[in-house]
């Protein structure tokens, strides 16, 4: 079974200019470590880094270049991840299990990481963690190595 998430990029406090991408496949915020012999990393703040090689260098951040950005670095196969247009996240993909919410804080990504349940116009919402990209990266990557 698929983690499936949501990532919507913002640059205003205007929703109707938040750009949504749907992944169809490992949501979830941190993975990582060795499988015969060669180290690996996955996971939703992992794939929002990987935007970071095909975007423009920060400060400089607009929400739809950056969203292209996380779909040029994702998608290797089919159609796994996709913009999701006008559409609402929970009307889109109500079975998502996780939602990104990323902007430019202080120079730098900040990410929020939401675990989900969407019935309708209904948001439950966890916030998991929040904060700069590097940092959450750090926490999560000092996690795995104590696990």
């Amino acid at each position: 079974m698929s983690t499936r998430a949501i990532y919507t990029f913002c640059d205003s406090d205007d929703e109707a200019k938040d750009v949504h991408v749907y992944k169809h496949h490992d949501g979830y915020p941190y993975n990582g470590g060795v499988h015969n012999g060669t180290a690996y990393e996955a996971g939703g703040l992992v794939w929002i880094n990987d935007a970071k090689a095909f975007a423009w260098d920060l400060p400089r951040f607009e929400a739809d270049e950056f969203a292209a950005s996380f779909v040029a670095a994702n998608k290797s196969d089919g159609g796994g991840v996709r913009l999701i247009g006008d559409q609402k996240p929970w009307e889109y993909a109500s079975d998502c299990d996780y939602w990104y919410k990323v902007w430019l804080w202080m120079g730098d990504l900040h990410v929020t990481v939401m675990s989900v349940d969407w019935f309708g116009e209904v948001r439950e919402h966890c916030v998991e963690m929040e904060g700069p990209l590097d940092e959450l990266l750090a926490t999560q990557r000092a996690r795995k190595e104590v696990a």
